[in-house]
């Protein structure tokens, strides 16, 4: 019986050594076909023009990148741009007393500004704000990515579009 054994062993040893991987690999197993990363991201745009109530101003965009499958299984994310150092920031921000928040539905969303004891703010003025959409295969295909660091999220979305993504 040790003998039968040992030769199946022998034998499947045999065969397990003469496989050989064949076609292109990724990290984690066989490519995958080239696909739609979808994601969107806005040029950068001035909001000027804020809604005065209960001590918020408030500004509301049409974006129809907000597809009702990035609200159920993506994100949005919407960075403010700070001229005095060239930074951008993701919302939500808190600077000084100032929050400033959004909030999202499908096909638009909202960008609030307001002091976080709830005292009346001033009026904002100009501020710079950038809007990104991503899908869930975007995210799925960037796990490292920190989809909060404006640079990050740009270089994923700038690596989609080189590899010849529909964006």
């Amino acid at each position: 019986m040790k003998k039968i054994m040992l030769g199946l062993l022998a034998a499947a040893s045999l065969f397990a050594a003469s496989c050989t991987k064949t076609g292109p690999q990724g990290p984690t197993g066989p490519q995958g076909q080239q696909g739609n990363a979808n994601v969107r991201g806005s040029a950068s745009f001035n909001v000027s023009t804020w809604i005065f109530g209960s001590n918020t101003y408030s500004a509301n965009f049409t974006d129809a990148d907000i597809t009702a499958d990035i609200v159920n299984y993506g994100a949005v994310e919407i960075f403010k741009y700070y001229p005095s150092d060239g930074s951008w920031s993701n919302l939500p921000d808190i600077n000084g007393a100032t929050s400033t928040v959004f909030n999202f539905k499908t096909g638009e969303f909202t960008i609030y500004i307001s002091n976080i004891d709830n005292s009346v703010t001033p009026a904002p003025g100009v501020i710079t704000f950038r809007a990104v959409a991503i899908s869930s295969s975007l995210r799925q295909a960037n796990p490292h990515t920190n989809w909060k660091n404006y640079n990050e999220a740009m270089a994923a979305i700038n690596n989609a579009k080189a590899a010849g993504a529909d964006l």
